[in-house]
């Protein structure tokens, strides 16, 4: 093990703290990394943060024997590990009894889903309740999302499509609770994957870890033989077992104390949503417009009797829309394009209802702690920078999420503590850095940024995808952060603090709205699954509360903006 903080260091070996470099500039960063990283060194401090290049193994310095060695230790004593960022966060939280929360961000596949989980496991052997239940309990919960959560990306193998902030709640220095929050889970994989990534691990963990028996009482067949499936090419990844994963999933059920019931439910859920993959439609041609019939009936029949819903309503879901308008009940048959976006609709609409639903379900067993007396440790594990060969929505919300993450980091290490210099009169050099405040101006500012454009555009019944990207090259043609493609390709470019990304459009705008049928879901509350049928209630529900909120919102300012007409 080397030495602690290195000072001048030796330049063919690294230094352990940046901040001592003589020089601190990308050049020399970079060349001090890559010394550590060549001699198994993955972890590197710059001040109180700590830089990790991920070896794409797993060294032997996570024992209990490290924790020991870091416990209570002040950071900068020992070299840099993950632990020191842990006991310092965990040491704080308890001399100070003031929450604190370590940030774990990077470029896709930088080892972000593996750090958190090394830290709760640092968390979960310090805390001074030992191993029991409550802490078991906590450390299962990240499994059982990582099933549901997590997926192949031409990036990284197990790459969270999900953001996720853990707080930890700790008494008297206890780990007593933690409650999970989710956000922005990646709807698309559920029905389409790009070639050499797959869908969400848990379909392919079932199909290889049931026995014959139970996935013949959901309809199942191996995954190569489901479109939802397939799409990416080879089901499997070397080096992942599918089946042992399964068995540590259904281990993670029973720790939370999931019951039979509970569990069966969720199982028919996702078979549901495979079936609703291999449902497909035969065009029909009227005399005025074109409509469809479904291929097959099978599909439907395993679909009504999982989720314990009416067939014919569901036929009717599948093939047209009803609307009601003055009493009357208007039904409208689709083309082939509208069944499929349905059949997509529903089958994303049930997966990600699932997974809230989860989350919500792991709250209530591990987040028990009466939390006014509890200090709490949070962990913000968010998506890693993205660029793939087709960036889409997706890839623009996880980027916009890192440009802020940036200013953060902008605004905390650099302008604040340079501004405290400045006020202690300390002898120092400024350092220059990049603000990346007029890319999120692009991005996000009102009413002319690019999300605003797009949310604007989503109120239009008329609005396109090409009509969004217009107004774009409208607005921002001339900001130098923004760059219009040679060709009329649907497509506009970004220059991110991280590099310049190419965005597609298409689809911006459905998967902007984001919107399910209402008859949808009103089929599926009226399901006999008393769990399937409280979830929609619960997402009807809320859906109408907001729905209210923004009504109210804008006759608010209906009323402010004409009283303020009357006043001039």
């Amino acid at each position: 093990m080397e030495g602690t903080n290195q000072t001048g260091g030796d330049p063919e070996r690294g230094v352990e703290d940046m901040i001592n470099l003589s020089l601190l500039d990308e050049e020399v960063i970079l060349k001090n990394i890559k010394a550590r990283y060549e001699r198994e060194l993955i972890y590197t401090f710059t001040g109180s943060i700590l830089v990790s290049v991920n070896p794409y193994k797993m060294f032997n310095i996570y024992g209990l024997d490290m924790v020991k060695k870091y416990e209570g230790r002040a950071l900068g004593n020992l070299p840099p590990h993950l632990f020191a960022i842990g006991s310092t966060s965990y040491s704080k939280m308890m001399k100070d009894l003031e929450n604190q929360v370590i940030v774990i961000s990077g470029e896709s596949g930088a080892g972000k889903t593996e750090a958190t989980k090394l830290v709760m496991q640092y968390l979960a052997a310090v805390n001074k309740n030992g191993n029991n239940l409550i802490t078991e309990q906590i450390l299962e919960a990240n499994p059982l999302l990582e099933s549901f959560g997590n997926a192949k990306t031409i990036r990284n193998d197990n790459s969270s499509r999900f953001g996720k902030y853990i707080e930890v709640f700790f008494k008297s220095g206890s780990m007593v609770g933690a409650r999970t929050s989710e956000y922005l889970l990646e709807k698309s994989r559920i029905v389409t994957q790009a070639p050499d990534e797959r869908n969400y691990h848990v379909f392919y963990e079932i199909l290889a870890g049931m026995t014959e028996e139970e996935k013949k009482k959901y309809g199942l067949q191996t995954a190569s033989k489901y479109f939802y499936l397939n799409q990416g090419g080879n089901c499997d990844i070397s080096g992942r077992n599918d089946v042992e994963n399964y068995r540590v999933l259904t281990g993670a059920f029973h720790v939370l104390n999931f019951e039979g019931n509970e569990k069966e439910t969720i199982y028919k859920i996702l078979a549901s949503v495979l079936h609703f993959g291999n449902i497909f439609f035969k065009r029909v041609h009227d005399s005025s417009h074109d409509t469809v019939l479904l291929g097959n009936d099978a599909e439907i029949k395993w679909i009504s009797h999982l989720l314990q819903l009416s067939e014919d309503w569901l036929k009717q879901a599948l093939t047209s829309k009803v609307t009601e308008t003055r009493g009357d009940r208007v039904v409208s048959p689709f083309n082939i394009d509208q069944a499929l976006d349905s059949r997509d609709a529903i089958a994303k609409a049930l997966y990600s209802r699932l997974f809230t639903y989860l989350v919500e379900r792991i709250n209530l067993i591990t987040c028990r702690s009466e939390r006014e007396k509890s200090t709490s440790l949070a962990l913000l594990d968010i998506f890693g920078f993205e660029d793939f060969h087709t960036n889409s929505f997706e890839q623009l919300n996880i980027n916009y999420a890192n440009e802020t993450m940036q200013f953060f980091f902008n605004q905390h290490i650099f302008r604040i503590e340079q501004n405290e210099y400045s006020k202690e009169n300390i002898d120092w050099r400024h350092i220059e850095f990049l603000d990346n405040q007029p890319v999120i101006d692009l991005l996000a500012s009102k009413p002319a940024g690019i999300l605003s454009i797009l949310d604007d555009e989503s109120s239009f019944p008329q609005a396109s995808d090409t009509s969004f990207l217009e107004k774009c090259h409208f607005h921002h043609a001339n900001n130098p952060l923004y760059e219009k493609p040679r060709m009329s390709d649907p497509e506009f470019f970004i220059r991110h603090y991280a590099g310049k990304i190419k965005y597609n459009v298409q689809q911006f705008l459905d998967k902007n709205k984001d919107t399910l049928r209402s008859d949808v879901i009103e089929l599926l509350c009226e399901s006999k699954n008393r769990t399937i049928a409280q979830m929609f209630k619960e997402m009807r529900d809320r859906f109408i509360t907001k729905t209210l909120s923004k009504t109210t919102l804008h006759h608010s300012q209906a009323k402010d903006s004409y009283s303020g007409s009357r006043l001039y």
